[in-house]
C-alpha cells in the first residue's frame, strides 16, 4: 500500500465530476454507513446476495462508488437536512435525494482528507473524518473506487491508492 499525496487523490476524485448519482445503499444494520453509486452502471463480476437491495444493484455497481463509514452532513441550499447521528428513517430519506442528481463540485481537504461534494439538485454532502489512529470504531473514514483504482482514506492522514484488481478480494461490499 503506498501512500498518496494531495495530487492523486484530488485527480481521483476529479472523476466524480458530472457523474448522476443511480443508487444509494444505507439502512440496516450498517446505518449510517452508506454508499453511492455513481456514473455507468457496471455489470458486477459476482452479483450480491442480500435481497434489501434492488435487484438493479445486485448486478450493478457505479463507475465510481464512494462508501463513507465516518461522520458526515448532507446539507440543503438553506439548512442541514441530515447526517450521520439522525435517525435511520430520515437519513434513507435525504440520502435517497442524492438519485438522479449529478456531481458539479467536489474538493478533498489534508491533513485528514474531509471531502465535500455539492450536486445539481444543490444539495451538499459533507464528510468529516473523525477517525483517528488509536482504536477507531472503523479502520478507515471513506472508499471510492471506480474501475481501474481505489483510495482508502484514513484513518487520520492515511490515504493509499491502489489498482483496482489488487483490491478485489477486499473490496467493500455493501451489507445493508
Amino acid at each position: 500500500m503506498k501512500p498518496n499525496s494531495l495530487p492523486d487523490l484530488e485527480t481521483l476524485i476529479a472523476s466524480l465530476r458530472g457523474l448522476p448519482c443511480w443508487y444509494v445503499s444505507v439502512g440496516g444494520v450498517t446505518s449510517p454507513t452508506f454508499q453511492l453509486a455513481l456514473g455507468e452502471k457496471i455489470p458486477r463480476q459476482v452479483p450480491l446476495k442480500n435481497p434489501a437491495q434492488s435487484e438493479e444493484y445486485r448486478h450493478h455497481e457505479g463507475e465510481m462508488n464512494l462508501l463513507v463509514w465516518c461522520s458526515w452532513r448532507l446539507d440543503g441550499p438553506d439548512r442541514p437536512l441530515t447526517s450521520s447521528d439522525d435517525s435511520p428513517e430520515t437519513i434513507q430519506r435525504e440520502l435517497g435525494t442524492l438519485v438522479g442528481a449529478s456531481v458539479g463540485s467536489v474538493s478533498v481537504v489534508p491533513p485528514a482528507w474531509d471531502l465535500t461534494i455539492g450536486f445539481s439538485n444543490g444539495l451538499c454532502l459533507r464528510i468529516f473524518c473523525d477517525h483517528l489512529p488509536g482504536d477507531p470504531s472503523f479502520d478507515g473514514n471513506w472508499d471510492l473506487w471506480g474501475r481501474q483504482l481505489t483510495a482508502f482514506v484514513g484513518p487520520g492522514a492515511a490515504c493509499s491508492i491502489r489498482p483496482r484488481e489488487e483490491d478485489e478480494a477486499e473490496a467493500p461490499q455493501p451489507s445493508a
